[in-house]
This record gives C-alpha cells, sequence and structure tokens, in this order.
C-alpha cells in the first residue's frame, strides 16, 4: 500500500478530478442536455426564464467524490497488475456500478423516472470510467 495517500497518489487524484468533471460538464451542458432536460426537466429547478439552477458546490463536490473513487479502485488495480489493459476495464466495470446503482435505484422509485435514461446514463458512466482508466493509468506513469 505504498501508493494510497502519497504524494504521487494526490497528484493522480487531482488531475483526475478536473479531467473527469470536464468531460461529465461536456456530457451534460453539451450532448445530453436536450435529452435529460425533455426527460426530466420536471424534476428540475428552474428560476423564472425556465433555466436550470444548479447547485454548482454539490456538483463539484459529487463529480469530485465520484472520480476520487475511480482514481482509488483503478490505482489499486494497477498495484496489483500494471497494464492499460487492467486500468481500463476495472474503469469502466467501476463506472458501470456506480451509475447503474444510482440511475436504476431512481428507476425503482422516481415517478416517471425513464428507462431509456437509465441506459444512456449507465452507458455514460462506463464510459467515463474507461476514460478514466486511460488517463489514471497515463498519469500513474507520469507521476
Amino acid at each position: 500500500m505504498d501508493f494510497l495517500f502519497t504524494l504521487k497518489f494526490l497528484k493522480i487524484a487531482a488531475a483526475s478530478i478536473v479531467i473527469f468533471i470536464l468531460l461529465d460538464l461536456i456530457w451534460i451542458a453539451v450532448i445530453a442536455s436536450k435529452s435529460y432536460s425533455s426527460s426530466l426537466g420536471f424534476l428540475a429547478n428552474l428560476d423564472s426564464k425556465g433555466k436550470v439552477i444548479f447547485n454548482i458546490p454539490i456538483g463539484v463536490f459529487v463529480q469530485a467524490t465520484l472520480s476520487l473513487g475511480l482514481s482509488f479502485v483503478i490505482g489499486m488495480a494497477l498495484q496489483l497488475d500494471n497494464r492499460l489493459i487492467v486500468s481500463v476495464c476495472t474503469g469502466a466495470f467501476v463506472g458501470f456500478v456506480i451509475y447503474v446503482v444510482y440511475d436504476f435505484t431512481n428507476l425503482s422509485f422516481v415517478k416517471g423516472w425513464p428507462l431509456w435514461i437509465s441506459l444512456i446514463d449507465a452507458a455514460w458512466g462506463t464510459t467515463q470510467g474507461l476514460l478514466a482508466g486511460i488517463y489514471v493509468y497515463y498519469l500513474n506513469r507520469f507521476f
């Protein structure tokens, strides 16, 4: 366990948080914005002009926590087997699990939550994890 809470891990985690947030911002604000708005807009906190009001501190906290968890698990996998394929597969699996738990929990009790949103978001989480596997692997080599 010469990795966890070392300066190297903290550097990897910090860089990962920035990358993860930027990728998720592109996903939420550009790629999936209309789909999420049309399907989940009834749940959004809107201003008088109909624009979504985001709670930025909470959003950043959640994104940073997700990224930190991915960085930790991927980093631990790399301690066991330092190969890109291990990093990518670990990241994809963990991203899948995290997003499926969130989305399908919502599907289980939020009235009107669409199945297709859960499926698309789970696919995005898997992709986010896969991408985390790539950049955590290379950050681990760089630092």
